[in-house]
């Protein structure tokens, strides 16, 4: 009969299929360090399972690419035929099922975990502990692994709750997050304490207000926690260290108790450092702290080329692809437990990561060669690393970020950070600035964005006007806007008076009429003769386009017609434009009960699907949306699915108020979750600059709540 600790090996590798063996890519649970951690054991506890399964015939091994572990082969472990049968009969006689039987870090953690699911049954649990002290294994074992999520320096509140509800664009608001989070079931967010101080407020909140709400959310954070002392518990659950009992099980049957036991006092039961602990080290002094044996006793291991490449990896300020750090040998350092593998990504254990921090004398030469490799990358995510490492390592990355700004601002909530620890460390640097309010415009954090204007050497009139507008305060807003007009050229001046009568005709609900009266005036007051000879023509159709809204919005339709003939004649024939106007005409002109509103849709229907430019289409969709909403809801709601997946341009202002109306049509079209996608349509009306709809939407929540 097999002893224990190799039938745990065979029923684990018996969960993965034959074909694997052949595999060009395996599972990371395949290799050493997966084996380890699924195990819940040391590393140096498989040596002696694996060497006599092997000897036995009931398993082999090879070199394969690990998945996720970048390009460089590592020793992997398969079942053999033999092995197979005998796992089959393992399984069959024992009752044992397929499944894990435990995780690493979780021996002994029988009082924590009750705790915790005394919490979670009234709400909300906080979970605290020095890094490498278990926290991530005790919170995964009680949440639904798609409810999980670990915090990085990348990330936001947004991002967080895109994260939770498992979707592309979550909402910005907090009350909606707040509402679309309510009906969870337990969710989880652990290392809270590496979300950057840029994003701290946004995500300190939304967590509040789960609390608040008595959502089932566990948070894991490093000491001190910012929410420990809230009235409705004692404190935070604090993870100490393991027992010698608990210890015992994690180093395995191959070390003693009484050894596992002086292990335990030396390191204080820290369950990480007792994954670096090896039998062939000297049992540590009961006076060393857990660094120092990490320092002089576990770093020493390690060859000077490896010591270098933990080095390269502990300098990157968040959890990479294998394949970025390809020039780095990983296999030693996971080899030896020093590495983390989050959802696909790598990064050094953080007790780790902080001690090499610590004890580095040169960290403008790792940050100098981290340029180096990340410039290698043709990747837009290579920017920002790169643009990271320029900053830290000393040099003036002012003119890299303005040359990068459309790859470095992609992700917006690691754009926010970089630019943020630029400020800090270049305070007069107003190119970056500059770029930092806008970001934080079209993030929708308005009162950021305020920070970074005030701090402007010389007031940005166009950023105010956006912002005033984004608050409420139009009048401010116009204010701003004079002053921005009067600053550029004649031609630049009216065609920004242009665009603002677009927006303002815009600033309104789909049922409402807006200012068309002040449209009108605005447009009368358009001079075209002020513009570039190359800018008139586009600004002639444009003021027709407008003029052709307003008698819609009107329902006068032969001035409608009168307008799409004008610009017939001005294209010389027929064109997609007087095609798109004429759809528009049949199909909100015409009564809703009427044959020929559904002859429109049908029609308004198949041009949506051949257009191909993005606003358009968009637009369009909204149009027939408006329409069905009132005759086919199915209809609507399947239009509107599909409108939401295509990539709005959200540096454009039409996007962003086009987006703004997604968000308005899911609300009326599913009004149980109205309230939700209400409250984050007013918000994105607000940064769409549409105070006027922002208003009127709020208004209409206040009313039907």
């Amino acid at each position: 009969m097999l002893p224990e600790s190799q039938a745990r090996l065979l029923r684990l590798l018996a969960r993965y299929p034959d074909e694997l063996v052949e595999a060009w890519d395996v599972p990371r649970e395949l290799s050493l360090p997966g084996l380890s951690e699924s195990l819940g054991l040391v590393r140096s506890a498989l040596h002696e399972p694996l060497k006599s399964l092997e000897e036995q015939g009931l398993i082999q091994t090879r070199n394969a690419h690990v998945i996720g572990g970048g390009n460089r082969k590592r020793s992997v472990v398969h079942l053999t035929s033999k092995g197979r049968q005998q796992a089959s009969t393992l399984v069959t006689t024992a009752g044992h099922s397929m499944d894990v039987e435990t995780t690493d870090g979780l021996h002994g953690r029988e009082f924590e975990t009750a705790q915790l699911q005394s919490a979670l049954s009234e709400g909300a649990a906080v979970l605290t502990g020095m890094p490498g002290i278990g926290k991530t294994a005790l919170i995964k074992s009680l949440c639904p692994p798609k409810r999980y999520v670990s915090m990085d320096a990348s990330m936001d509140a947004q991002s967080l709750v895109a994260k939770w509800l498992e979707i592309d664009d979550p909402p910005m608001d907090l009350q909606a997050q707040l509402e679309m989070l309510s009906e969870s079931y337990t969710i989880a967010v652990d290392e809270l304490q590496e979300v950057h101080p840029r994003h701290q407020a946004g995500v300190h909140a939304l967590l509040q207000g789960l609390i608040d709400s008595n959502v089932s959310v566990m948070i894991g954070v490093r000491a001190p926690s910012p929410f420990e002392h809230h009235p409705r518990w004692n404190g935070a659950i604090t993870l100490s260290g393991l027992d010698a009992e608990a210890s015992h099980k994690l180093l395995g049957d191959h070390v003693d108790f009484d050894t596992a036991q002086e292990v335990c006092e030396a390191l204080d039961g820290h369950p990480l450092a007792l994954h670096l602990w090896s039998p062939s080290d000297a049992l540590p002094e009961a006076s060393d702290a857990i660094q120092a044996f990490v320092e002089e006793t576990v770093l020493s291991r390690l060859v000077e080329s490896a010591r270098k490449d933990l080095d390269a990896l502990s300098a990157e300020p968040l959890p990479v692809k294998a394949d970025y750090v390809d020039e780095l040998d990983l296999n030693p350092l996971d080899e030896a437990a020093l590495l983390r593998w989050p959802t696909g990504l790598v990064e050094v254990q953080h007790l780790i990561r902080n001690v090499r921090r610590v004890a580095w004398n040169e960290p403008v030469e790792i940050h100098l060669k981290a340029v180096g490799r990340w410039s290698k990358i043709e990747d837009a995510e290579a920017r920002w690393f790169e643009a990271y490492h320029r900053l830290m390592s000393g040099q003036n990355p002012i003119q890299f970020i303005v040359e990068h700004e459309s790859a470095i601002l992609a992700q917006s909530a690691a754009a926010a950070t970089l630019l943020d620890d630029a400020l800090h460390l270049l305070p007069d640097a107003q190119q970056l600035r500059t770029m930092a309010a806008k970001l934080a415009l079209d993030r929708a954090e308005f009162s950021i964005a305020e920070s970074y204007l005030q701090d402007l050497d010389e007031p940005n009139n166009r950023l105010l006007a956006r912002l005033h507008r984004s608050q409420g305060n139009v009048s401010a807003a116009e204010e701003a806007e004079q002053r921005a007009r009067a600053s550029v050229s004649q031609a630049e001046a009216a065609q920004m008076h242009l665009s603002r009568m677009a927006a303002l005709l815009d600033d309104r609900l789909p049922d409402e009429l807006g200012a068309l009266d002040e449209v009108e005036k605005g447009l009368g007051k358009t001079k075209i003769a002020d513009m570039e000879d190359q800018q008139k023509r586009s600004a002639i159709v444009l003021v027709a386009i407008l003029k052709h809204r307003i008698a819609i919005l009107r329902r006068q339709p032969e001035t409608a017609a009168e307008i799409r003939q004008d610009l017939l004649e001005l294209a010389g024939g027929e064109d997609p434009l007087t095609e798109r106007l004429e759809h528009i005409e049949s199909i909100m002109l015409t009564d809703y009960d009427s044959s020929k509103r559904m002859e429109a849709e049908s029609s308004m229907r198949r041009l949506v699907g051949r257009t191909a430019e993005i606003l358009q289409r968009v637009s369009l969709g909204l149009t027939l949306i408006q329409s069905q909403a009132r005759t086919n809801i199915p209809g609507a709601l399947t239009t509107l699915e599909n409108l939401q997946s295509l990539p709005l341009p959200m540096d454009l202002p039409a996007g962003r108020r086009l987006d703004a109306l997604l968000w308005y049509w899911r609300g009326e079209l599913e009004p149980e979750k109205r309230n939700a996608y209400w409250r984050e349509a007013a918000q994105r009306f607000r940064r769409a600059e549409c105070p006027r709809a922002a208003r009127s939407l709020t208004e209409r929540l206040h009313k039907s709540l």
